[in-house]
């Protein structure tokens, strides 16, 4: 999944499965106030409960965002910070341990670790005030989002009690079986898209290699065209050809034996006036 697309997913659940307000990249004041990815707050009159929560794609966001401190910036505004991230993306012991984890896996969003609370009676005023403004929030494509539905553990007690057990227990199969099928769907266009840009990139590779052999190819096909005597703007494959050819024509036969006599014939006439010194000194 894409960030805005965890970021709606993780929304979806703490609606359905909570009983929060849930506010997605809202700026908790005016320009320039922190703005977490989903922020959240208990629907209680005894038990005034806000959250922050920072999704995450990847291990070099995270690192980057817990470099820069910026999470810090929401325990101003809220009890606890939660960061949110697929299962299995990176290790709990890099996530500091003031803050949450919450994981996405197959099954849906499970809790991997609980943050540390702290204390904090209310909001700043710009902060209630923002949220009161984003009071109908949209969703990342500009759409009014839909009033909150029940969640499936919710939809399967439902059906427990007025149903049974085989009911309920057929119904929380197929949510099951739905939430699986469209976890590993998005898996497998991730990876194939992983694949085709690895093999898009061996397609550069072996265009940069052929280009480099056709160089070198170029370069020795000169040299061999300057050897038969050929000049560079007649270096045509056919020139090039029939020059080989004749080449070969004229060794065939007696003419490498021929070469080869005149050759020992020479030696021996350069070799003679040395032989003679040597036997006059002797």
């Amino acid at each position: 999944m894409k960030h805005d697309d965890l970021q709606e997913d993780l929304a979806r659940h703490l609606r359905a499965g909570t009983d929060r307000m849930v506010w997605t990249n809202t700026q908790l004041g005016p320009s320039g106030s922190p703005r977490p990815d989903l922020f959240t707050i208990a629907k209680s009159f005894a038990r005034f409960r806000a959250d922050c929560y920072e999704i995450k794609v990847s291990v070099s966001d995270l690192r980057h965002d817990l470099t820069s401190g910026k999470w810090q910036s929401y325990r101003k505004f809220g009890h606890s910070v939660w960061f949110a991230f697929p299962r299995g993306m990176a290790p709990l012991e890099l996530v500091p341990k003031e803050c949450g984890v919450i994981l996405r896996s197959e099954a849906g969003w499970r809790a991997a670790r609980k943050p540390v609370a702290q204390v904090l009676d209310t909001l700043p005023r710009d902060a209630w005030l923002k949220l009161l403004m984003d009071l109908h929030p949209v969703d990342v494509h500009g759409n009014v989002r839909h009033p909150r539905t029940a969640s499936e553990y919710t939809a399967a007690e439902i059906l427990r009690k007025r149903m049974g057990d085989e009911i309920a227990d057929l119904y929380s199969k197929a949510t099951n079986a739905e939430a699986a099928l469209r976890w590993r769907i998005e898996r497998a266009d991730a990876d194939r898209k992983a694949i085709e840009e690895s093999l898009e990139q061996r397609r550069k590779d072996a265009e940069v290699v052929r280009a480099r052999e056709s160089e070198r190819l170029d370069a020795s096909l000169r040299d061999l065209a300057q050897l038969f005597g050929l000049k560079e703007d007649q270096m045509t494959p056919r020139l090039l050809a029939t020059a080989i050819t004749s080449f070969r024509n004229r060794l065939r036969g007696a003419g490498i034996e021929t070469a080869i006599t005149m050759l020992q014939g020479l030696q021996v006439v350069v070799d003679a006036p040395a032989a003679r010194a040597e036997e006059m000194t002797s």
